[in-house]
């Protein structure tokens, strides 16, 4: 548990950097039309996507050492489908859950403020 709230931080931190850095874009898309639920959509989606490819790379990486040690031990190493998906869908959701803090601050920006910035 500990380590989804630390990975959940690490993916809001992460959030919060492609908020500051896309500024003038997420400006411009609001001077242009978009509304506050477009770019909490556009944030969001990023960060449950960001967070979800992380749950299959650690699905991947530990399939691999569950192999190599199934090799050198009698201990059986299977990957359950089901296990596969409640880690993909648990993963999502912790990047939801972190990702609408940065989200939020991406939606309420100013966009007149935004253009300014550099």
């Amino acid at each position: 548990a500990l380590s989804l709230v630390v990975g959940g931080i690490v993916i809001m931190n992460i959030m919060l950097m492609v908020v500051t850095e896309r500024t003038r874009e997420i400006g411009l898309r609001k001077a242009l039309g978009a509304r506050r639920r477009d770019i909490m959509w556009q944030v969001l989606t990023e960060s449950v996507t960001l967070s979800a490819f992380g749950g299959l790379a650690g699905i991947f990486v530990g399939s691999l050492i569950g192999q190599a040690i199934s090799s050198l031990t009698p201990l059986p190493a299977r990957l359950e489908p089901w296990s596969v998906v409640l880690g993909i869908g648990i993963t999502s959701i912790v990047g939801l859950v972190f990702g609408l803090y940065p989200a939020s601050r991406a939606a309420a920006l100013d966009p007149i403020e935004a253009l300014r910035r550099e």
